[in-house]
């Protein structure tokens, strides 16, 4: 089955938020978080496709430091996908990651970690826009 671009983001935002939220917190930590979002009914595949949500929720348990792990998250996203993050701080994440998805499906851009990507959307498209 060919993974689409779209779910592939998703999959990748995913990948960022849990090695982030791990990198940080622990892997103890790590598992709390996602018994919360569980909890508040968002599953870990849903985390991408609803991250305002979990935004939302993180913001709630842990106040305003919540900010820096959605941060280093979309931060680790934009270098996931060779692209230099060039945002501050207290720039809209949101628009960030808004922005980055219409690039990604744009451009076709792929993730450098991933390994369950059907290569051939790529080379198909690469030549056909060559023609």
């Amino acid at each position: 089955m060919r993974t689409t671009t779209v779910e592939t983001f998703h999959s990748t935002l995913i990948a960022c938020f849990l090695t982030t939220t791990q990198n940080m917190l622990g892997s103890e930590v790590k598992s709390e978080v996602c018994r919360l979002l569980e909890r508040n009914g968002i599953p870990t595949r849903d985390i991408a496709p609803r991250f305002n949500e979990v935004v939302e929720i993180l913001t709630k348990v842990f106040g305003q430091s919540a900010r820096v792990l959605i941060y280093k998250t979309v931060y680790s996203l934009y270098e996931e996908y060779s692209l230099s993050p060039g945002f501050a701080f207290y720039d809209s994440l949101k628009d960030q990651i808004a922005l980055l998805k219409e690039k990604v499906v744009a451009d076709l851009l792929k993730p450098k970690h991933s390994s369950n990507i059907d290569e051939s959307i790529y080379i198909a498209t690469r030549h056909q826009g060559m023609t």
